[in-house]
């Protein structure tokens, strides 16, 4: 009875364990349904977040590039104003606002600078004008506001130069930045 006994033993547990062999077969052929889903929910979660990363990365990096662009040319056009302010003998027309603006150097040299169609120009001794400007950016609301001495000492001669240089960016956003500055004339 013994031998039966490890004889019907060991048919079950043969038995038992084909059954298991069976249904480890069975959910090892693939993914169901559902979970093949929730693996798709999940990649397109992170992809967009990918995406939108990599997309904001990008403007930023426009608008950076933009920026600096605007502020180099920015720094070059205030530089060249300061340049020939900085050597005016005398301020051409009468005290107050104008967009342009008419000086006599201590060497006798005539410039005048204006605002045409977006383009800073200077003109040297009433020749034809020189864009100074480059063409990425237009430049806008020039002013130049010529202040007189008060005669007390207290408020020299003063010219103050402003404008908005705007651009776009890769990205076709507008970007502008405003510039001045400001020259206390020697006589």
């Amino acid at each position: 009875m013994k031998k039966k006994g490890l004889t019907f033993g060991s048919e079950r547990m043969w038995k038992k364990s084909s059954t298991e062999l069976e249904r480890t077969k069975s959910k090892a052929k693939g993914f169901t349904l559902i979970e093949t889903l929730i693996y798709l929910a999940l990649f397109a979660v992170i992809m967009s977040g990918i995406l939108t990363a990599v997309y904001s990365i990008s403007q930023t990096s426009s608008r950076n590039q933009a920026k600096a662009m605007v502020l180099e040319e920015g720094t070059f056009l205030v530089g060249k104003i300061d340049w020939i302010l900085s050597n005016t003998r005398d301020i051409m027309g009468s005290p107050g606002a104008s967009s342009t603006l008419s000086v006599i150097s201590f060497d006798g040299n005539v410039f005048v600078i204006d605002l045409l169609l977006g383009e800073m120009r200077l003109a040297r001794d009433f020749g034809l004008p020189q864009t100074l400007n480059n063409t990425n950016v237009s430049v806008e609301n020039l002013t130049f506001v010529h202040t007189e001495a008060t005669g007390d000492g207290i408020n020299p001669e003063s010219l103050e130069a402003s404008f908005t240089l705007s651009t776009r960016t890769r990205d076709g956003l507008p970007f502008s930045q405003n510039f001045s500055t400001i020259k206390y004339l020697r006589k």
